[in-house]
């Protein structure tokens, strides 16, 4: 199984990535690409991290490395490590693998992509508990492919694409797939190119809440101070136990992968629904911080 793990300035947050993963997969291939990260601690963990998987600094442009730092680009570069034939398994430093994978797991990717040969992505992520009414009225599961599938096409992101995702990197390059630089404009492309993305059944992978984060590999002001409000900080998962493991993966179809519902942070009591970005419920926070944004654009 081929992991690229998507890095910038979160050391901590990307040691226990990797960890997770050594934890819960056998073997796994792992490959980081690091978006020029320069804080101290991130580069030691980073020059720690090299002695035993390969880290790489793609070149970047400047028209790839606006709203989401060099994500994308690095996505792109990374499809050129994958073997023909294999599946790429796209994680980012802000997120862990939860439970340990088997053999009917890896099945249960294979059928997927086997029963849609138009599709080429698979969210692999748990859904959120602020998205739940969303979710119950959009996720339809599909048994033939072990799959959930929204009949919603109306929404600009989440229905064809996921930066979150497992990749059929042979059908992105059989339709000469290019990373976009931004979710959106990943999200019309793929329409264009494949059926619906799936979402697990039984997923294993999930973002942690509450995280501190940069956009466009900037921290104004404006998230400063979200960031502090929120209590953002390291809050990373307990792996389940194989009990609670075949709990979960034997549950109804109609129970969704919510990740509030089956996940547990194993070092804070935080309140639900999780808060899963700095300005979230923080709409002064967040005009200024798009404020602050546009005039560094305009200043430069």
């Amino acid at each position: 199984m081929y992991f690229c793990i998507f890095s910038f300035n979160r050391g901590r947050f990307l040691e226990n990535c990797v960890e997770s993963i050594e934890h819960c997969v056998q073997d796994p291939v792992i490959l980081i690409f690091d978006d020029e990260s320069n804080d101290p601690e991130t580069v030691s963990i980073l020059d720690a991290l090299s002695k035993h998987y390969q880290v790489i600094q793609p070149e970047k442009t400047e028209a790839l490395a606006y709203k989401c730092g060099g994500l994308y680009n690095n996505m792109q570069s990374s499809l050129s490590y994958i073997p023909e034939g294999e599946l790429v398994y796209f994680v980012q430093d802000d997120t862990q693998l939860v439970r340990k994978l088997n053999e009917q797991d890896i099945n249960d990717i294979e059928c997927f992509f086997n029963e849609h040969p138009d599709a080429a992505f698979l969210h692999h992520a748990f859904v959120r508990q602020k998205n739940r009414s969303y979710n119950q009225k959009t996720m339809e599961y599909h048994q033939d492919s072990h799959a959930y599938i929204r009949n919603d096409s109306n929404r600009s992101s989440g229905i064809y694409f996921s930066a979150l995702s497992i990749a059929h990197v042979d059908r992105l390059k059989a339709a000469n797939w290019v990373f976009k630089p931004t979710e959106k404009e990943n999200e019309l492309q793929a329409r264009t190119k494949f059926s619906k993305m799936g979402i697990m059944r039984d997923p294993f992978v999930m973002w942690l809440p509450s995280v501190p984060c940069y956009r466009g590999k900037v921290k104004t002001l404006a998230l400063t101070l979200a960031e502090k409000k929120q209590n953002c900080g390291f809050y990373p998962f307990e792996i389940l136990s194989d009990e609670k493991n075949r709990a979960f993966k034997v549950r109804h179809a109609k129970i969704l992968p919510t990740a509030e519902d089956f996940l547990t942070v194993s070092n804070a009591t935080l309140k639900k629904p999780w808060i899963t970005h700095p300005l979230q419920s923080q709409p002064l926070l967040k005009w200024l911080n798009k404020l602050e944004i546009n005039l560094r654009k305009w200043s430069r």
